[in-house]
């Protein structure tokens, strides 16, 4: 159709599926990027990187870390943009040589062309000494993940878990030298998760027991694999000659460990000789699990969940740099869809073993994205197999100073990379906004119908909930609302007027509700933070708090509710979807008034203005079981009923919804369309 090409005439394309299922198969419909993605990695597992110059290999790394690994599988709208359009990705395949050259790849020191490239981590590719300038160790929540404990970390999409993982790893501090044995308390072993979804697609749990180990045995291989070759790495350079003497006897205990036949050659014993035949084992698992379902197909023996922390002991045992610092597995994006929930009951049995020599750091997209059993029936605990740790909640409950200077370091890293810019510091373009006006003043002056204008240092930092990647694409738009860098003036303070930052702040805000209603689930998720916001917004207007002497206004940014719902059906798949694409975030550490432990909700924090709502954290709305489900299941019949009646004589124009043409702000003074003289 020449029509509808993504090219201009005369290009023509002829369009088909990738496959069809009869409507009695119980398989799931191909999908069209799902059956892209898998013909771009085995497109992109033929090219001989080595040997590719380094225009080549700068778009190698972009179609494989970026276009590969973020952008063809996502379908999260309001995270990426160019998600499920092909026109975009067409367009930004397009503009690949072009960024080759524009952002000085091949330079001695990489520079960014703005403040706001490189906004996900997948885009930077192998470019360590970037990541290593980019990476701010301000970053709240970093101690816990430095822990000796089995880890599961969750937040907002662009919240720095890709990030801080890659940072952390032992291949990366090997290639920016922050590699030295005094520096280091624990070895990182870094993976990505995207393995396992091309190799285990729309994974059933087998009825042969032959087959249930084939997932742990290819995760296993995989992860002794990249550790024996970073561990090589790092050997050879920090214990040169303790790793001439050692290898030898350590890999000689490896090849009993695994079980698996050592080769006849003089190098069979090294760690090269290992590697080559893990690769090998991964290989076999992939090909047989598109046999399990043949009840006539033979099957050998595959690792168990003890390999691998077995493994990690011998290491120990052998190398004294291993003998009091364990090995931290970093393993990325472990989140359903991706890694399906029972994909993820066959691994648990490995990544919730618990081990002096190995802990497990699992990075996933939201706590309902995370499988808490095993294909055994067994459940984890927990505080007991391992920690949960969500960034969001770390950050909305961080003191104001600590999350103002993890703000300021992000941006000061990239203003500092950033060559030529007008304006150098994060003050110097956006102010610092009056921080002393309290929370209750500013609720009592929307009382009055006097709308804040939502500016500054200390309102950017008050917005994140960790999403850094938000704020840094926030503060992006500012600059373009405000007439692109050439329009920026450094002798004036701010850079960027105080009302085109709360314009630019209110309108994404309604942008992400919009890129949400695109969701399959969308609309529904719309209704109910459109319900929260109505309700939490009348009893700003209606109702004084309890919780303070000078009765301010009653001040809702979260829902909490008075017993846990135990929601199941169509009420748990809403909630789930709200914590998936972070429009709440939940906090596990609320109590029910029967003293047993439920989660509180935290509207995402850049929808407060939205819905003109102020940054206190203290008031909620609260919710009976009943009140939670009807919240979820018929939000505008619940916002109706719940929502605080306005006096006839001070009627206040509701909180505008997203497809609205209603403004969607108001400056001090100025005066809604709708509202009264």
């Amino acid at each position: 159709d020449r029509t509808n090409s993504l090219t201009a005439p005369p290009y023509a394309f002829r369009v088909t599926d990738f496959g069809v299922a009869s409507a009695a198969s119980e398989l799931h419909l191909l999908d069209d990027f799902d059956q892209l993605a898998v013909m771009l990695r085995e497109l992109l597992e033929g090219v001989n990187y080595q040997a590719s110059s380094a225009e080549d290999r700068f778009i190698f790394d972009w179609l494989n870390d970026d276009l590969l690994g973020k952008t063809l599988l996502e379908r999260d709208s309001t995270h990426e943009v160019r998600a499920r359009d092909p026109v975009a990705l067409y367009r930004s395949l397009q503009d690949v040589r072009g960024s080759y050259r524009s952002k000085g790849v091949g330079q001695t020191r990489k520079t960014l062309a703005t403040p706001f490239d490189y906004l996900s981590c997948e885009q930077l590719g192998e470019s360590h000494a970037l990541l290593k300038e980019l990476y701010s160790d301000k970053m709240l929540g970093l101690p816990a993940l430095e822990d000796r404990n089995n880890l599961v970390v969750t937040g907002p999409r662009g919240c720095g878990k890709t990030t801080v993982f890659r940072s952390l790893s032992l291949r990366h501090r090997h290639y920016t030298d922050d590699d030295v044995p005094t520096s280091l308390r624990y070895l990182g072993v870094y993976y990505r998760c995207d393995d396992l979804y091309f190799t285990f697609p729309r994974y059933k749990v087998p009825e042969q027991e032959e087959g249930l180990d084939i997932p742990i045995h290819f995760l296993t291989a995989t992860l002794i694999r990249e550790s024996l070759e970073v561990l090589a790495l790092w050997f050879s350079r920090r214990f040169p000659d303790e790793w001439a003497t050692v290898e030898s006897a350590a890999a000689a205990a490896l090849w009993e460990a695994l079980g698996l036949a050592k080769p006849n050659h003089p190098a069979a014993n090294t760690f090269e000789s290992l590697r080559r035949a893990l690769e090998v084992e991964r290989t076999r698992a992939a090909r047989k699990q598109r046999f399990i379902g043949d009840p006539t197909h033979p099957f050998r023996e595959y690792f168990g969940p003890e390999v691998l922390p077995r493994i990690c002991e011998i290491l120990a045992k052998h190398f004294s740099g291993l003998h009091d610092r364990p090995i931290f597995f970093f393993i990325d994006d472990y989140s359903n869809p991706k890694v399906n929930l029972a994909l993820q009951k066959s691994l648990n049995r490995l990544v919730m073993q618990r081990s002096a020599a190995c802990f497990f750091k699992l990075a996933t997209e939201s706590p309902s994205s995370f499988s808490r059993d095993d294909i055994d029936g067994k459940s984890y605990v927990e505080s007991r197999e391992f920690r949960m740790l969500n960034l969001g909640i770390d950050f909305i409950h961080a003191e104001r100073d600590d999350k103002l200077r993890f703000v300021d370091d992000v941006f000061g890293r990239r203003f500092e990379y950033t060559e030529g810019y007008p304006v150098q510091t994060l003050e110097a373009l956006i102010g610092t906004d009056g921080a002393e006006t309290s929370q209750n003043e500013v609720a009592r002056a929307i009382r009055q119908k006097s709308y804040p204008v939502i500016w500054g240092r200390h309102a950017l930092a008050e917005l994140c909930s960790g999403d850094v990647h938000f704020v840094i694409e926030l503060v992006g738009k500012m600059v373009t609302r405000a007439g692109g860098p050439d329009a920026l003036k450094s002798e004036a303070v701010p850079s960027i007027s105080g009302s085109v930052q709360n314009k630019t702040i209110r309108e994404e805000a309604g942008n992400f509700l919009r890129n949400l209603r695109a969701l399959p689930t969308g609309p529904a998720l719309v209704e109910v933070v459109q319900a929260f916001g109505a309700i939490a917004g009348s009893y700003l207007r209606h109702r004084d708090s309890k919780n303070e002497e000078a009765a301010p206004p009653h001040q809702a940014s979260r829902i909490e509710p008075y017993d846990d719902p135990h929601l199941t059906g169509a009420a748990k798949q809403v909630y789930d979807d709200l914590l998936r694409y972070s429009v709440f975030i939940e906090d596990v550490r609320g109590k029910s008034r029967r003293g047993s432990f439920v989660p509180r909700l935290y509207l995402r924090r850049f929808l407060l203005p939205f819905f003109n709502l102020t940054f206190s954290k203290r008031d909620s709305i609260e919710l009976s079981v009943d009140e939670f489900r009807e919240l979820l299941l018929s939000p505008n019949t619940f916002s109706d009923r719940k929502r605080l009646k306005e006096r006839a004589d001070d009627s206040v124009p509701e909180s505008p919804r997203p497809d609205t043409q209603m403004p969607l702000f108001l400056e001090p003074g100025a005066k809604d369309d709708g509202e009264k003289e």
